[in-house]
């Protein structure tokens, strides 16, 4: 099994958008996928509530994940959409005897956690082989992306076999503004073979499917940011 994490400190950077649309491009291809919702905010659990409802459940249930679509289950979020009982905490042994338990029935495990490196999200750092970082394509990108690098590094030297970086991914790229391209030169400089070859452009597609509680491949298929998705599955499963 393959496992993967999305992670950045700053919020609104399309991570969970960006989780979930691996997460499904990777089972459309055939993948068997699990999605970790470990963002107490419940966002990923709540953006595919409509194909969860929808999900005929398979003879093949896993213990403790809902059924999504073909291929693809769910663990819900800790907080489901719901407020999170102060105080709570996540039992990271635990959650990985589910990962071990899982590890020989799914192909790709992909994880979203919270805008920030708390206790959740560190939870989802050290279950994971590698770490995919979205980044908004903007002058300020950079900032604290630096920080985020240098926790990833310490991360997979305290958890070896874990947290190292697969890529930084360039989202919310406006190409109709004049200094896109100037932006991602800037990233291209900055990052060299660190940031993947695939960006994710701008596309109100993706709010709209996030309203109608289901992903681009099934709202809008032939839509930019399916075909951008349908990149960075591809780029990721052959890499």
């Amino acid at each position: 099994m393959r496992s993967i994490v999305l992670a950045n400190q700053k919020g609104g950077v399309g991570k969970t958008t960006t989780a979930i649309h691996l997460a499904h491009g990777l089972a459309l291809t055939g993948q068997r996928v699990c999605l970790f919702d470990l963002d107490p905010q419940g966002n990923a659990t709540v953006a595919v509530q409509a194909m969860a409802e929808a999900a005929i459940a398979s003879e093949e249930d896993l213990e403790g994940l809902t059924p999504v679509a073909q291929n693809l289950w769910l663990l819900p979020s800790p907080g489901d959409g719901s407020t999170l009982a102060r105080g709570a905490t996540i039992d990271i042994a635990k959650l990985q005897e589910l990962v071990d338990r899982m590890s020989d029935r799914v192909d790709w495990l992909v994880v979203d956690c919270p805008p920030r490196l708390d206790e959740w999200g560190w939870a989802g750092v050290q279950i994971a082989e590698q770490v995919l970082v979205p980044v908004q394509a903007e002058f300020f990108a950079m900032h604290g992306l630096s920080q985020m690098l240098a926790s990833l590094e310490a991360a997979a030297i305290e958890f070896p076999g874990k947290a190292a970086l697969r890529g930084v991914l360039p989202t919310m790229v406006d190409l109709r503004e004049p200094l896109a391209e100037e932006i991602l030169e800037d990233l291209r400089k900055n990052l060299g073979n660190r940031m993947l070859n695939t960006v994710i452009l701008r596309d109100t597609a993706l709010v709209e499917a996030a309203s109608h509680g289901t992903s681009v491949f099934q709202h809008s298929p032939f839509s930019k940011s399916a075909f951008c998705y349908a990149q960075l599955v591809k780029e990721l499963a052959d890499g």
